[in-house]
This record gives C-alpha cells, structure tokens and sequence, in this order.
C-alpha cells in the first residue's frame, strides 16, 4: 500500500508484484507509434528475434526457444520485433461521486489502483501509457513510460482533488484529438452520467480498442435496511439536498430504476461490440485487474 506525506487517497499498491508473469493478451493489441517489447501478433518471416523471457506455466510450448533450453536446460520463450506495440490510455473518473463511500476503498482509491495495476503491466513490458482524469474538465498528461513515471503516476493520483460533475462525453469529445494513434482505452468510472452521455462518449472513441469498467459499492443497487424513514439523500456531485421517505416501495423503485440504468450501459457495449465489466469494490484488487486483460 503506497502513502503518501500528505496524500488525500489510499492507493493499494501491494498486489503489483503479483502481476509480473501477466501481459496485454495478442487480441487486444493495437498500432501504437511507440516501441515496446511486446512479442509479436504475428510470427512470419521477416520479423527480427530481440530477445527472451522465461517461459510462464500456460505459454504455448510453440514458442519456446529449444536449442536455447539444450544450451542452458532452462526455458525461455522468444520474443519477436514488429510494429504492433501497446499504447494504453486510461480515462479515470474523478467526480465527486466516486467518494462514494465513506469508508476505504471509496470508489475512487479502487479505481485509482485497477488504474495503477493496469499501468504496472503495460510499463513492465516496456510500452506507453497515459492516466486521464475526469469530471467536468480532464486532466491529461504526457505519454509515461518506465518506473519513475509510473511511480510519480501513483504519488499524483493519491494527491488529486475529486470533485465535480461526471460528464464523459465531454471528455470524450476534449481527449479524442489528443489521442494520435489508435490505442487501448480503458474507462474507468461508476457511469452515474445520463445514457447519452455515456452513448456519445463511447461513440467518440469507438474507433480506439475500448473497454468499460463500471465500478460500484453494493449500497448503490439495494439501499441498506438502515436507510429508512424520512431520509435526506444529498448529491454529491452538485450537492443539491433531496428529501424522501424512505419506505418498501420506494426501496424497489429505486433498485428497479438502478438496474435500468446498467442495462442501458450493458446494451451500449453490446451495440459497440466492447467488453463491459461491472466491480464490486469489494473485489480484490488482483482479480479485477486479471479480468481487465484477459486472465481471470
């Protein structure tokens, strides 16, 4: 877990070493301008062997190097030269609703480390990624690479202001030309926009390899039984006070209206073909992050 002097959020940095046999799987590999060491989609000829790495239980036997193991009785894969590296750009939701709940992890710290295990995979293997944030503006740093840049990630996510309204498509519609080649991009947010911002954003971006991940607390799709009575819910997005009581029926309501919602986000990654994955915050953090790519 890293803490920083003075830092404003939990950032569970203690999985991270776990990740180290793990890569981007082949299927989710796009053009990037930059170099990485990715071994290749492809494996005709031409393409230049650059170096090896040891063989993980569950890698292709295929891809071992055997006159290598006859020299060394050690297994090694062959890793290949060619021009499809990774760029990785990860949009992270900084609006005041992923404060959300009082306790750690709130949906923000959860976020923020899915977000710093992702970029732990991709700086391993040498390729280049971006951390955005977002709520009524962005926040969009330079291309990072290697482990200075990866560690000043975290020391800056655990420092940022969270606040503001969640407005994706905007975002959307602010980060699209600063992407300027086709990347994976990875949206992490608890999608309390409207749909069709969500729809529009999603639109925005769709000729980039996208995947969504919704993240929420279990509190958000059944209210607790201790929510009862006259209630004063509080937006802590705008801050606006809303007074209800709080009875059986409106409990329904309110979990009918929340399983809408995400039904609308399932049919918009069903209509753009894009994986969608909804996390419990309660999930560990490993898991989710093998999910992410492939793995788990």
């Amino acid at each position: 877990m890293i803490i920083m002097t003075g830092a404003k959020h939990r950032i569970d940095t203690s999985f991270l070493t776990q990740l180290d046999r793990y890569e981007i799987p082949l299927s989710r590999r796009v053009s990037a301008i930059h170099t990485g060491s990715h071994q290749s989609t492809r494996m005709g000829a031409g393409l230049e062997l650059i170096d090896h790495r040891k063989y993980n239980p569950g890698d292709s036997l295929k891809k071992i190097d055997w006159n290598l193991y006859a020299r060394t009785e050690k297994l090694y894969i062959r890793r290949f030269e060619e021009d499809k590296n990774l760029n990785m750009v990860i949009l992270l939701d900084a609006s005041g609703s992923m404060l959300f709940p009082e306790s750690t992890p709130n949906k923000f710290e959860y976020a923020s480390t899915i977000a710093a295990g992702v970029s732990y995979i991709v700086m391993k293997h040498n390729d280049v990624y971006t951390v955005a944030t977002f709520a009524d503006g962005v926040e969009y740093t330079k291309a990072h690479k290697g482990r200075d840049d990866f560690l000043r990630t975290i020391d800056s996510l655990t420092r940022i202001s969270v606040s503001g309204d969640t407005k994706l498509a905007d975002c959307a519609d602010s980060i699209y030309p600063r992407i300027k080649t086709k990347s994976m991009v990875l949206i992490i947010s608890d999608f309390l926009d409207s749909i069709e911002s969500v729809r529009n954003a999603v639109n925005r971006l769709s000729r980039h390899e996208l995947v969504l991940v919704h993240v929420y607390d279990e509190t958000e799709m059944n209210l607790p039984e201790t929510v009862d009575g006259s209630v004063k819910f509080i937006d802590s997005e705008t801050n606006e006070e809303i007074s209800f009581t709080v009875g059986p029926n409106f409990k329904e309501e309110y979990a009918a209206e929340y399983a809408k919602h995400v039904a609308e986000l399932e049919k918009i990654a069903y209509d753009f073909k894009i994986p969608y994955f909804r996390v419990s915050i309660e999930n560990q953090p490993f898991d989710t992050v093998l999910r992410i790519i492939g793995e788990g």
